[in-house]
């Protein structure tokens, strides 16, 4: 899958680098609007940037962070589009995870939920949420059952704010939420998912997907 910057990327070929940071650490993704400026070179311009990025506090809001380093950066006569996009790298305790991986069968699904369920009665969670992250890890591992095959990985993060789900396929379709009338027995599932969460979403890894969901504890 191309990265970002695909248009670019499919005319011209490109490195793929992995790394790794200390939780805690800003991934900072600009357009070159933003380091672009007559008076400076484009290294100076970098730094410039660098350095405001440094400066956002560890509990700082990312988008009243990213407001105050686009002020502090951004020529003051602007040539190009200016886009900056901050996000915080999250690093999880041992204790607080747990990932299992299952033959892509139909008893999946079951066997998903007995092993979430007895995690969940372990680190004490409440009943409604418990229900909520049941039905979004039953409904995503026969998700990928049906629509992917592969081995599948289950994933469940205990996180500051809730829990984290993530189901891993071999599959490389997006999942999409379409319309689903009352009597449709396909695309539920993702409404389902929709409505018990507060975000969802996908992304691509060298062997397929990950769909992930936040449920609120």
């Amino acid at each position: 899958h191309p990265g970002l910057g695909a248009e670019f990327a499919l005319r011209e070929p490109y490195d793929v680098h992995a790394f790794c940071a200390p939780p805690g650490s800003l991934l900072a993704l600009y357009t070159d609007g933003l380091v672009e400026d007559p008076a400076l070179s484009i290294d100076e311009g970098i730094d410039r940037l660098t350095d405001a990025v440094s400066s956002v506090h560890p509990w700082d809001a990312l988008d009243q962070a990213a407001r105050r380093v686009v002020s502090a950066v951004a020529p003051r006569r602007r040539r190009d589009d200016v886009t900056l996009l901050i996000a915080r790298m999250i690093g999880y305790r041992k204790e607080d995870t747990a990932t299992w991986r299952l033959p892509a069968r139909g008893d999946a699904a079951a066997r998903a939920r007995t092993l979430v369920s007895e995690l969940l009665g372990q680190w004490s969670a409440r009943e409604h949420t418990r229900d909520s992250v049941l039905l979004v890890v039953d409904e995503l591992v026969a998700n990928a059952v049906r629509f992917a095959g592969g081995p599948i990985t289950v994933r469940l993060i205990r996180t500051g704010h809730g829990l984290l789900c993530e189901v891993g396929d071999t599959g490389n379709g997006r999942p999409r939420l379409g319309p689903s009338g009352l009597l449709d027995d396909a695309g539920r599932g993702l409404h389902v998912v929709h409505g018990l969460t507060t975000r969802w979403g996908v992304r691509w890894t060298d062997t397929g997907k990950v769909v992930w969901a936040s449920v609120e504890r």
